[in-house]
């Protein structure tokens, strides 16, 4: 996603057998971007947060936010030629105002929308194949974060939202600003015909953590790993075993993102000063190991990521907003991390007549089911 204040796009690639990218095309989204405040810096991490743009394999869909409309976009995704997208509706507005992060629940038929300005929050939406968004009842609720619209950050933001993986909670990731006034990963329950509780259920971090940031699923437990970039990481246990843990990593400057690979079991941690780190967890105990730091890509400005499987080996694909490219690494064992491609976005650009710069945020993949 572009998140350019002249107008928002979707930059749509194909990915090749080999794993690697070429770009088809750009999509506009009916809305504008909007970068955040940091200080007057206006480089990567725009939006200070992960997940403004997702898909769902199940009904072939993507929606995207439009920060500087306070609006969401809905497209159509075409699973014979995946590249192809056609937006569905008007865009919504998003309940609130500079919106940041969406996500749909496992059954593709529902999104819901972070706002992260002045007016914060959450606010759902019925997906509809043919007339887009539609605002489901009792579920736009407030957070009450003391901001402005954009947002100043990247601390005291909100960051991600997620439903988990039964779909039973929507979670939200806040970052907190000091030790004493850290975040937290909270959630509400998911009632009847997708209401949201009016008691929000808010988590701090454990011992340690500070500015909770990404939230990441690991599979098969009620758990998720939360990339903190004020130590590295968090495990957050929900289901009140006593297993969650604060991580330090030693050398890392601001891991915002995170993402999984199914194939390797690994979780992938990326640091915006342009360092990948890779971590191991064990299901039953959900203790953690570092089993790879890669820091050859310092000043890349690496933001979001997400993996996908490509005949049978995983690959990773982040966004280095620092150099308006797209990273790609191949994964094919735990620790063992290899770049095999370095995409120029804004030279790609050039073909469909837009321009791109570092305020670009938010990257997804997608594969046919």
């Amino acid at each position: 996603m572009t998140n350019e204040d002249s107008g928002n796009y979707i930059l749509a690639a194909d990915v090749g057998s080999d794993g690697q990218v070429n770009l088809r095309e750009a999509y506009a989204t009916g809305g504008m971007g909007l970068h955040g405040i940091n200080g007057g810096n206006t480089g990567p991490d725009g939006l200070f947060g992960q997940g403004s743009v997702a898909v769902s394999n199940v009904t072939n869909m993507l929606v995207a936010v439009n920060p500087g409309s306070g609006t969401v976009s809905l497209f159509s995704i075409n699973p014979s030629d995946p590249s192809n997208l056609t937006l569905i509706g008007d865009p919504a507005g998003s309940g609130g105002q500079w919106p940041t992060s969406v996500t749909f629940n496992k059954a593709g038929d529902s999104v819901c929308a972070l706002n992260g300005g002045e007016v914060n929050g959450v606010s759902c939406f019925s997906v509809h194949q043919t007339s887009g968004l539609t605002p489901l009842a009792d579920t736009t609720r407030y957070l009450g974060i003391n901001q402005t619209t954009p947002a100043a950050g990247p601390t005291n933001t909100v960051s991600q939202i997620l439903f988990s993986s039964d779909s039973s909670k929507l979670l939200v990731a806040y970052s907190g600003t000091t030790p004493t006034a850290p975040g937290y990963l909270g959630y509400y329950d998911i009632g009847v015909n997708g209401s949201l509780s009016k008691n929000f259920s808010a988590i701090a971090p454990p011992s340690g953590g500070v500015l909770p940031f990404s939230i990441t699923p690991v599979p098969g437990q009620e758990a998720y790993v939360v990339a903190d970039p004020a130590l590295g990481f968090e495990v957050f246990d929900l289901t009140g075993a006593n297993r969650s843990s604060a991580v330090a990593i030693s050398g890392q400057g601001a891991t915002c993102w995170s993402t999984y690979s199914p194939s390797t079991g690994s979780y992938m941690l990326i640091d915006a000063q342009g360092r990948i780190f890779e971590i191991a967890i064990d299901a039953a105990t959900l203790q953690s190991t570092i089993i790879g730091n890669y820091t050859q890509f310092l000043g890349d400005g690496l933001i979001d990521s997400d993996v996908m499987s490509v005949n049978g080996t995983d690959y990773m694909y982040t966004l280095a907003a620092g150099i308006n490219s797209l990273e790609v690494f191949a994964l094919p064992a735990p620790g063992r991390l290899q770049s095999v491609q370095q995409f120029n976005i804004s030279t790609a650009v050039e073909s469909v007549g837009i321009t791109v710069s570092s305020s670009m945020q938010g990257m997804v993949t997608y594969a046919k089911q």
